[in-house]
């Protein structure tokens, strides 16, 4: 393929997939959530060394941001699934709920996992999809967990989390990634194309 035709399958890939995005109606929300349940526990009963973690059902959402489009109010039921709940990178894991406007899974996988003396903090990335009603289209999705055990090993654990379709400071969107590896696929073939 020459460089002139790549360049052109490259436009045409991105605009689509911006014509796509701004033709859609994107999921647009984000909450707290708390565990009522309260009691969390561990594989190892060490937060820092933990490769599960219970959720301390029933969660409930909490505090709906600004951001939210699909009628998620305080108090709204939040289903965990599988629980324990995996806390390594590439850990796999679900969450549903039920608005007025429908039910939604998101599908999740552990990408980044910060351990402190006493606390860890996971983030887990995936898409937000409408599965009973019509009107929305999957998004991309962003969870924050933070977990704390000031006491040390087998003490409280204490937790709190974030559900958000903006993602956390630091963390690119999807489809600025997605920009990205167009511009160095089109960077990689004009080098290739200059050593010829």
């Amino acid at each position: 393929m020459n460089f002139s035709r790549l360049c052109g399958v490259a436009v045409t890939s991105a605009a689509a997939a911006f014509s796509t995005q701004a033709s859609a109606v994107s999921i647009d929300v984000s909450f707290n959530i708390a565990a009522l349940g309260g009691v969390f526990t561990t594989d190892t009963g060490d937060i820092t060394t933990a490769t599960t973690v219970t959720t301390g059902s029933p969660l409930v959402a909490t505090a709906p941001g600004g951001a939210n489009n699909i009628g998620v109010v305080a108090g709204q039921s939040v289903t965990v699934n599988p629980d324990p709940v995996g806390l390594t990178l590439g850990s796999v894991f679900s969450k549903s709920f039920t608005t007025a406007l429908g039910t939604f899974v998101e599908t999740l996988t552990v990408t980044q996992r910060t351990p402190g003396p006493t606390s860890l903090g996971i983030i887990a990335v995936g898409t937000i999809a409408q599965t009973v009603g019509v009107g929305f289209d999957p998004t991309p999705v962003y969870w924050s967990a933070a977990y704390t055990q000031n006491a040390g090993p087998s003490s409280q654990i204490n937790g709190s989390f974030n559900n958000s379709t903006t993602p956390p400071p630091g963390l690119p969107e999807p489809s600025s990634l997605a920009l990205m590896g167009l511009a160095a696929a089109g960077l990689g073939a004009m080098a290739r194309r200059r050593r010829s």
